[in-house]
């Protein structure tokens, strides 16, 4: 999938690719990296095709079949430099997000459909069961991903390729799992380590990993001698009803610039010094103004000042005075985004549309996923 359409995040011209380059994923090798192996895949390619067109030259003659050969060997070549310029775009710049509440399940029946002929061709079977789940993403971005996937695992499979979504019980996270043999049936797996690994870290997997990290959605890989196993783990997973959510205009916030809530108040409320210095280091590049408090009557007091346009607090400091202070915010100013920091590991939770529910972030995922829950709860109240 072409990501040609995305919006660039935007970003100050100074220093603009230095800094860029600092925020690629920890799974992304060096620029000098990337340019080695998409030169050693796009030479895979055009050697033998040279030595086609040479033959070609020579006899002056090409039957059906090496025609079809040549053709396939310069779109492999043209596929490697594509897969290069998305990567180093996504590593270099970043994009802006617009994310929604999109269905994981008929996002991968989209994809498997619009490949259907693809699949066919290759005479690769796929086994797939999906549930139902629902995912906050940007659109583009993960047609992207689920692409991506099923482009390496086409490549690579040797043996059905098995899809699944599902809802893991704790955290409560959406993930696509996919399963396939990659060594055929009638040759020896290889040994760990060594060209086993170099043969599927191919660019298609280098473009899911950095597409992967854009989304900051979780990757884990597990293979053996003979198969692989890969897992999708949408940490922004629905619990709830979405009716009547809009696009959020959302740039990845460690993207150089990219300050959408700029000049907002956020009151934060904690008892604990370490989760307040997470929340304080999580929000910084959102350029909001965080105002700091350890006590509900701290709190109203601040708020008798002037109303914050969000509240980030510590599950453990809710009491009657914090219940009747929510409900007296909650009469002043609806819109008001709340924020729950809960001791329940990485969960990650949006309210619910109409009702008395807030978003919920896990004292684990305060840097992943509070900046996303702030940015998605303050652009409902738009």
């Amino acid at each position: 999938m072409d990501l040609s359409e995305l919006t660039p995040t935007p970003t100050t011209e100074k220093s603009a690719s230095s800094d860029s380059l600092s925020r690629a994923p920890a799974l992304a090798d060096s620029a000098w990296q990337l340019a080695n192996q998409v030169g050693a895949e796009v030479a895979c390619a055009l050697t033998p095709a040279l030595d086609s067109v040479l033959q070609m030259q020579a006899t002056g003659r090409i039957d059906r079949a090496g025609l079809h050969a040549l053709v396939s060997r310069i779109a492999q070549a043209r596929n490697a430099s594509k897969l290069g310029q998305q990567i180093a775009r996504l590593a270099l710049g970043g994009v802006q997000q617009q994310p929604e509440a999109l269905s994981l399940s008929h996002a991968l029946r989209n994809v498997l459909a619009l490949r259907q002929d693809e699949v066919n061709e290759r005479s690769v079977a796929l086994q797939h069961a999906l549930k139902p789940a629902e995912v906050v993403a940007d659109s583009t971005l993960l047609s992207a991903l689920l692409d991506t996937l099923l482009d390496w695992g086409l490549r690579h499979a040797c043996t059905p390729i098995d899809l699944a979504v599902d809802v893991k019980a704790w955290p409560a996270h959406a993930r696509v799992v996919c399963r396939f043999g990659h060594t055929p049936s009638d040759q020896a797996p290889a040994p760990a380590g060594g060209h086993r690994e170099a043969k599927l870290d191919c660019l298609s997997w280098r473009l899911l990993t950095q597409l992967a990290h854009s989304m900051a959605v979780r990757l884990d890989r597990a293979d053996t001698a003979g198969d692989t196993a890969l897992t999708l783990e949408f940490p922004h997973t629905v619990n709830g009803r979405l009716e009547g959510a809009a696009a959020i205009e959302w740039s990845d916030p460690a993207s150089a610039g990219a300050q959408p809530l700029a000049g907002a108040h956020v009151l934060v409320i904690a008892l604990r010094r370490e989760v307040l210095n997470q929340i304080r280091q999580a929000l910084p590049p959102l350029g909001i103004v965080v105002h700091c408090v350890s006590s509900v009557q701290a709190a109203r007091e601040f708020c008798q000042q002037a109303l914050p346009r969000a509240i980030v607090y510590e599950s453990m400091i809710y009491d009657s005075a914090f219940d009747a202070l929510r409900n007296d915010i909650r009469l002043q100013c609806p819109e008001l985004a709340w924020v729950e920091i809960v001791d329940q590991g990485e969960a990650f939770e949006i309210s619910s549309f109409g009702g008395m529910s807030m978003a919920r972030v896990g004292s684990d995922a305060i840097a992943q996923s509070l900046p996303s829950a702030l940015m998605f709860e303050l652009a409902r109240g738009l």
